[in-house]
Formats: structure tokens, C-alpha cells, sequence
């Protein structure tokens, strides 16, 4: 069984029946936090979270990319020097000789030990499409290659735009083992799943989500590919 915790689909009736028996809470407290200090609610989030354990959950990585290397790759963990480089040999005739070397130089000044420990050879992944609506993604969609390429061009207009016309917006929903996923805070897939919830039964709440990485690639098979038009939500 695979998991959206972005809409609850594949999780047991038992636990949505628990979280409907309690809704009333839910409705009345918008602070998820506050939430939490509820045993019951605690509890939920525990069991919810073991329960994921045991499945798969879908995540979500936003980008702007071409489809058919997606469709043939998946996603492979690369390091930034190898995205950078890769990107250079193939679009370097999209840049003038100056534009080249603005790129380079502002990729090592940006891109040193620090943000390579952060970043290198990880798959980032949101587990809720929260993102669409609070614009969190909307770099990522409108950017090719990623932060590794885009972060410190994005206010060179020029080479900023020539970027921005590179490949489509997709939101690749990627089929995920959760005890392959590091994430930052406990139990959370359990605080995702309650939070959906609390989402759905009372408007003023807002959405509790992750940023998760792994070092594992993804192979074509496990990635649904979904182009993204016109703040297109996921069904």
C-alpha cells in the first residue's frame, strides 16, 4: 500500500474513523502544535507513523526538467559539481563567453564546503502539495536544473531568463520507501497525515509538511510525471 499523505488516500478507515471521533477538537484549535499536546491526538500521530513505516508513502519533487530524460532516469542522486558541469556542457551555447563566466563565478562563490555538505547526491521531496498554494515551489517549477544551478543566477536577469526557458514545470510524484527518508522532526509521517486532517475539518489551519531528502535514486518506474499548468493541483 502506497500512502498520500497529502489527501489521506491508502491510509486504514481505523484511523480516519479515530480522527473523525475527535473532530470536534480539530475544529476548534488551529494550532497544530497545541494539538499535539492532546494524548490522543499524540497517540494518533504515533501510531499513524508506525503504521507508514511498514508502507510506502508518495512524495513530491518539484522541477523544472526535460521529459524524457525524467522518463528514462528517474531521479539520480548526483553531486552539485556534476549537475553544474552536466549543465554547462549541454546549454553553454544558449550563454554568451561573458554570461559563461558570470555563471562560474557566481556558482563558486555560492557553492562551497557548506552548501555542498547540504546538498550533494540528496533527492529533496515535500509530502503534501501544500507547496503549490504558499508558492514554496514556484522557484523550483520556473527554474531548470534546480537550486544547484539556478540559486545565485536568479538576479542576473539576463541569464536568469535564458534559464527559466529551459525545459517544463513538473511535479514528479515518486513512490518512497519512508525509513530510506531523512527528515527533521519525529514522527513525520504521523504529524502529516493528523495534519491533513485537521486541514480538511477546519479552514483556518494550515498545513504541516517536511522537507525530506534521501541518497537513493528513484528509478523511472516509482515516478508518476505530472506537467504542471496553471497552478494545476494534484487529483
Amino acid at each position: 500500500m502506497t500512502i498520500n499523505l497529502d489527501n489521506l488516500n491508502g491510509l486504514p478507515d481505523e484511523f480516519i474513523a479515530e480522527l473523525e471521533s475527535i473532530k470536534t477538537l480539530f475544529q476548534k484549535t488551529e494550532s497544530f502544535e497545541e494539538l499535539l499536546e492532546n494524548y490522543l491526538i499524540e497517540n494518533l500521530v504515533f501510531r499513524i507513523n508506525e503504521y507508514c513505516l511498514e508502507q510506502s508513502i508518495f512524495g513530491f519533487h518539484y522541477t523544472r526538467a526535460i521529459y524524457g530524460e525524467i522518463s528514462k532516469a528517474g531521479l539520480t542522486c548526483r553531486s552539485g559539481r556534476e549537475i553544474r558541469d552536466s549543465f554547462i556542457t549541454r546549454y553553454e551555447d544558449k550563454f554568451t563567453l561573458k554570461e559563461i563566466d558570470e555563471i562560474k563565478k557566481a556558482w563558486k562563490e555560492h557553492f562551497n564546503s557548506q552548501q555542498n555538505a547540504s546538498r550533494d547526491k540528496r533527492l529533496f521531496f515535500n509530502f503534501t502539495t501544500s507547496a503549490l498554494d504558499n508558492h514554496g515551489a514556484e522557484p523550483l517549477l520556473s527554474n531548470f536544473g534546480g537550486e544547484q544551478v539556478y540559486f545565485p543566477l536568479q538576479y542576473f536577469d539576463k541569464i536568469s531568463d535564458k534559464i527559466k526557458g529551459i525545459g517544463e514545470p513538473f511535479i514528479l510524484k515518486c513512490k518512497l520507501d519512508p525509513n530510506d527518508i531523512q527528515t527533521f522532526h519525529d514522527n513525520p509521517w504521523g504529524r502529516i497525515a493528523v495534519s491533513t486532517f485537521h486541514c480538511r475539518v477546519n479552514p483556518r489551519a494550515c498545513q504541516e509538511d517536511q522537507d525530506g531528502y534521501q541518497v537513493i535514486d528513484v528509478s523511472p518506474e516509482n515516478i508518476e510525471i505530472i506537467r504542471y499548468y496553471n497552478n494545476n493541483r494534484l487529483g
